[in-house]
Parts: C-alpha cells; structure tokens; sequence
C-alpha cells in the first residue's frame, strides 16, 4: 500500500452523543387532558343534537322552523367540539415530544424514532395510521416493563384506544363524504352514522385520557425515586 503523502493530515470526527433534558411532564400533560375533557363534553352535547334530529326525522314531517332550528343546534355544537378537539391535538403533539424527551433523558433505550418525529406523526398523512400508536405503545411498555426485563406486549388499553382512534378517523370521513341527506330515510340513516361516529370519538378520548394520566404519573414517579437520597446518605 502506498503510504499517504507527507502533507496529508488524517482528521477522526467524533460525533458528540445527544442529550436530553428532563422537564417537569404535569402542566403539558393536564393541558391536554383539560382539553380532552371538553372534547368529551362537546362530543356529549353534538350527540344531543343529533338525537334531537334524529327524533325530528323520525316524527316525518317538520316545519321549516324546526329543520332551520335543528341545524342551527348542529352547527354550533359541531364547532364547538371541533375548536376543543384542535387544541386538544396541539397540546396532545406538545405532551408526546416532551415524554419521548423525558423517557430518553431518564435512561430509556430501545426507542425508535426521534422524539419530534413521534409527535409530528400524528400530522403526517397515512403515517397516523400507525405511527401515533407505535409511540404510545413504546412509551407504555418501557414505562410498565419490569427493570431488566423485555418489554410487554400491546396491553389492552392502547389496543382498544387505537381501535377506537382509526374508528373515529375513518367514520368521519365516511359520514362527511359518502352520507348525504336527501329525504326522511337518509336523514336518519345519516344521524344514526354520526351517533356511532362521535360515540367512538368519545371513547377514544376517554381511554387516551387515562393513558396520558398514566404515563406522566409514572415519569414524574420515576424522575422522584432518580432524585431521592440513597439509604447511606439520610442521616440517622
């Protein structure tokens, strides 16, 4: 081999490790469940109408008063619950980067993406179809997982969310698109969709509700028991 010319410097990059800093996961964690809550409440008061519009459908005949009244209900309900549902994701995105983050600067390894990856996935079109849910699920079973220990598989709960979350996704596309009102028979046929629609909506985020509660708990436990003194150093 030929060895290098005498002016030929040999140059090693060492690439510094990333870091990441722990913050305190409760204010983005209630954030989100707050806003969850009114999802929930705005979800409740759009099934209300739309029982009330089934039963107007029902009854066959309806004045113009009472049909103007009713989609009066619907539109202002159907906003409501979408403003509560927008800040609910934002704060939802905010609450899955900083727990990634956490979950790192606490000493978790095996996860698979980057922590601003995992939040942006629930933007991403096609890739929320899995992605959102592969987070979640990485963060749980690290989280839950015995010291030592592989981590558990899908538990229950984050299968029936995520169930209920492509439920929601893919009824609402299906109501707002293929559903259209045209007489009495297609209107109650499209309120009992939209009552299965937000029914699922609803369970959703009550089971991501809890979910969220759960994993932050465990982080700020956790964080606690990495502060607390070692036996030998509390005084006697």
């Amino acid at each position: 081999m030929t060895p290098p010319p005498p002016n030929l410097k040999t140059h090693i990059y060492v690439t510094k490790p990333k870091t990441y800093a722990y913050a305190d996961i409760r204010p983005y964690a209630a954030m989100t469940r707050v806003f969850l809550v009114l999802t929930g409440i705005a979800t409740l008061a759009c099934m209300v109408a739309t029982l009330l519009q089934w039963e107007l459908f029902t009854h066959g005949a309806f004045t113009e008063q009472e049909g103007e009244a009713s989609d009066k209900l619907m539109r202002t309900t159907g906003i409501a619950r979408l403003v509560a549902y927008a800040i609910a994701g934002i704060c939802l995105i905010v609450w899955t980067y900083r727990a990634h983050v956490n979950a790192r600067s606490q000493g978790v390894f095996g996860l698979t993406l980057e922590p601003g990856l995992y939040a942006a996935s629930y933007l991403i079109p096609f890739v929320n179809f899995w992605l959102p849910f592969q987070g979640m699920k990485e963060l749980w079973s690290h989280c839950f997982a015995v010291a030592g220990a592989k981590p558990a598989g899908t538990p229950a709960l984050l299968a029936v969310w995520w169930t209920t979350w492509l439920l929601t996704s893919f009824l609402g596309v299906y109501v707002s698109k293929a559903v259209k009102v045209v007489d009495i028979p297609s209107g109650i046929y499209a309120s009992q969709m939209n009552l299965v629609w937000l029914a699922c909506s609803l369970a959703a985020g009550i089971l991501l509700w809890v979910i969220v509660g759960r994993i932050s708990a465990h982080q700020v436990e956790r964080q606690a028991q990495a502060g607390a003194p070692r036996a030998e150093e509390v005084a006697p």
